[in-house]
């Protein structure tokens, strides 16, 4: 077995090998070759500093890294980490992450970061025993809005994103594929909108049409408990797809988790939030 860094590896072939990877997963998942391109560009992966597993030139596993500069932190998140079914039990991510982690270190790397569902457990334990801690419980819905605000405030595209008024709204740090960097590195694939009382900004929502997710929502503290958020989910579900996805909200975001479920959306997927400190 040979293990190499990602940057001359086909994003054909990658995609492929990610698949099969998590065609038994504990939630079965498929991406293109355009996907897989869109997910390299949003989440910042790097793959020079992404690590594969071949045999006789086949790839039979991977861990995908984006880098970002977090508080002031160089930091790695794993976007994806995968093994085909045919070669585990080989300790085959033990091997990658034993590979890379020097060669993060050499970029100043200080942290690691990745998600895993809270079920996996065979995961957690490889994670826990490279040194990983759990730093954060995210919850994922899904749902299509079953009530309606009564709301009158004004809603118009955002043509200009202010990222520290949109800031000033949030309770928590978005996870990554969420972040202020995801948002900028694939903004044409995002559609912003803002919410207005007398033509001040009261709250934003940014949302993807084409796969249905939400990214990001927040509402200035003056203003909640007004259908201001309500009435953002009611303009993104007047159109033909009613069906939205949210991930990864920090559990202790308790105002979040209580309007997601109160408006008809479902909870689908717990994860953990891990680190790993390598300075």
């Amino acid at each position: 077995m040979k293990i190499t860094t990602l940057e001359n590896v086909d994003t054909g072939s990658l995609a492929e090998t990610f698949n099969l990877s998590f065609s038994d997963y504990l939630v079965p998942f498929k991406i293109t070759k355009e996907q897989l391109e869109r997910k390299i560009k949003t989440e910042s992966i790097d793959l020079r500093f992404s690590a594969g597993a071949f045999e006789d030139d086949r790839l039979i596993g991977f861990i995908l890294h984006g880098i970002d500069h977090i508080h002031g932190n160089k930091v790695a998140y794993n976007a994806g980490t995968g093994v085909i079914p045919d070669e585990r039990g080989n300790k085959i991510t033990s091997k990658l992450m034993e590979y890379i982690i020097p060669k993060l270190k050499e970029q100043n790397v200080t942290k690691l970061k990745l998600e895993v569902i809270t079920g996996n457990q065979v995961a957690i334990n490889t994670y826990e025993r490279a040194g990983f801690k759990i730093t954060r419980d995210y919850n994922c819905y899904k749902g299509q809005l079953k009530t309606h605000s009564g709301s009158r405030f004004e809603i118009r595209p955002l043509l200009s994103d202010d990222w520290q008024l949109f800031s000033s709204f949030w309770d928590g740090e978005p996870a990554w594929q969420n972040s202020v960097t995801a948002m900028k590195n694939a903004k044409e694939l995002h559609i912003a909108i803002g919410i207005f009382s007398a033509d001040q900004l009261i709250g934003y929502l940014i949302y993807n049409p084409d796969n249905h997710r939400i990214h990001q929502f927040a509402v200035a503290p003056a203003y909640r408990r007004q259908g201001a958020a309500k009435q953002l989910f009611e303009y993104i579900s007047s159109g033909e797809k009613k069906e939205f996805s949210v991930i990864n909200i920090d559990k202790n975001l308790h105002r979040i988790h209580a309007f997601l479920l109160t408006v008809g959306y479902e909870l689908t997927i717990k994860q953990y939030e891990m680190e790993l400190n390598i300075s």
